[in-house]
């Protein structure tokens, strides 16, 4: 299957142009009659106003995260092929941060077509980060205080970024240029530090039919979380591949109350081509017990110039989650076939390194790990709990074991990106996650969040060149968002 050589933005406004005309159709009206009519109970009928739905928020974010390193000297030099800026002489990283995140967002002008804008205005300030335990995605690298030893630098004392979009609606299709924040499986952007990716470019969503949610864009650049440079390169995020653009188009269906499907694809240009397909189920099985399903599945093959070398790789994840009152139990299978790892969208941070975006959707991706080596198999078991039901309002806990094994790279292209999986044979992995989280229910700290996570994580020397070096992780994030209007 190949993608067509238009856009996928373009492709996405056919396509709602097209639910627009269906829907005159059907009525048997005249089109601009069935248009008024239509617009007259839409989202776009119903705006109050571009300063009236208008929306600005303060959201203050703290992050704190202490990585300890057990056996660097495993990790050999992969890491600079791998984008991951970490060095084999550092015993630990020990980074954090402060942030507060203002965010407006505006109503739509009246009218059969809306406008609005959207803007944000992010900053940081450095609490902890010195030479030679930086490296996280928390901060920022400055250019001073620098360890010759693990040529880590101290975290910069402040930083910032801001930016914005134009938006115009029509009905239930939205049209965004600016400064965005796509979610899509084919390319997302990731908020798990403490400040979010944006992508520079163009986004239109579309909601016209019931049920069905379709998106399409076109992408140019970026910033990674630890990064204010909105001009960042695009890449990927293991192979280190750098593109012009990207474009995608996708849509999810909710065929019923128990039943949804989705089905996306990207380009990447002269790097790969990318498609995805998901299910989810839910099964009744009383009162307070449910059983959900859930498929993913991705196909990428190499295209254009290939810039990355030769790439065919299918991944895919099955996941049963058995709910019963408070109880989550999750089983898991993940599966890569091929001779190259699942990659997904990167940002550059500078020196060719390229921070992972929010474009895995796969069971087993983890707090560390991704379980995503060339032929990887891995499983999970995954245990949640809502402490609601015991009298504990806002509090949870999760807990997760995942093991991968039978990890092969021996056959990657060897004038490729991915070259340096070639001497990766029987690579094994597991990682242990342990999660607390508490929301505040009520007061004048309500909605103040606060999170501990933990993870274990080790792998034999051949894993090494896929996912680095054994670790334990520490991450403590508070949040606390503030509606000023």
């Amino acid at each position: 299957m190949q993608m067509k050589t238009c856009s996928a933005l373009a492709l996405a406004i056919a396509a709602a142009s097209l639910q627009l005309a269906y829907a005159a159709d059907e009525n048997q009206a005249p089109a601009t009659e069935q248009l008024g009519q239509g617009l007259e109970g839409s989202t776009q009928g119903q705006s109050k106003g571009f300063i009236e739905d208008s929306t600005l928020t303060l959201l203050s974010r703290n992050v704190a995260i202490h990585r300890d390193f057990k056996n660097n000297n495993n990790a050999a030099a992969n890491f600079e092929a791998n984008g991951v800026a970490q060095n084999t002489n550092q015993n630990y990283v020990n980074e954090w941060g402060q942030a507060e995140m203002l965010t407006f967002t505006s109503g739509f002008t009246q009218g059969t077509v809306g406008f609005g804008v959207d803007a944000f205005a992010n900053g940081a300030v450095r609490l902890t980060g010195g030479a030679g335990t930086g490296g996280s995605n928390v901060l920022p690298a400055s250019n001073s205080h620098c360890d010759a030893l693990t040529s880590t630098c101290q975290g910069q004392d402040a930083y910032g970024l801001a930016g914005g979009a134009l938006k115009a609606r029509i009905s239930e299709t939205e049209l965004k240029v600016g400064n965005l924040q796509p979610n899509s499986p084919v390319f997302g952007y990731s908020d798990l530090y403490l400040m979010p990716q944006h992508f520079s470019g163009g986004l239109l969503t579309s909601n016209e039919i019931a049920g069905l949610a379709l998106q399409g864009g076109h992408f140019t650049s970026g910033n990674a979380e630890n990064s204010t440079n909105k001009d960042g390169n695009l890449g990927t995020t293991y192979g280190a591949t750098q593109f012009d653009s990207a474009n995608f188009v996708g849509g999810d269906y909710s065929f019923s109350d128990t039943l949804s499907g989705g089905l996306h694809a990207s380009k990447y240009e002269d790097v790969w081509q990318q498609y995805y397909l998901s299910l989810n189920h839910s099964w009744a099985l009383g009162e307070e017990t449910a059983l959900n399903s859930a498929a993913n599945y991705y196909k990428t093959d190499d295209t254009g110039d290939a810039k990355a070398g030769k790439i065919n790789t299918d991944a895919y994840s099955l996941s049963l989650a058995l709910i019963t009152g408070a109880h989550t139990l999750t089983l898991a299978h993940q599966r890569v076939n091929g001779s190259t790892p699942f990659d997904y969208l990167g940002v550059e941070t500078g020196g060719g390194k390229f921070n992972p975006a929010g474009s895995i959707w796969l069971a087993n991706s983890s707090q560390f790990a991704d379980f995503n080596a060339p032929g990887e198999k891995s499983y999970k078991l995954q245990y949640d709990l809502d402490a609601s039901s015991f009298g504990a309002p806002g509090l949870s806990f999760m807990t997760r074991y995942v093991r991968g094994t039978d990890a092969d790279g021996s056959h990657a292209d060897a004038n490729g990106a991915y070259a340096f999986y070639n001497g990766m044979q029987d690579g094994k992995e597991w990682e242990r996650d342990i999660q607390v989280g508490y929301l505040v229910q009520e007061g004048p700290a309500k909605d103040l969040s606060v999170t501990l996570r933990q993870a274990t994580y080790r792998g034999n020397s051949a894993i090494s060149a896929n996912s680095g070096a054994d670790n334990d992780e520490i991450r403590i994030i508070t949040a606390y968002p503030l509606d000023i209007l």
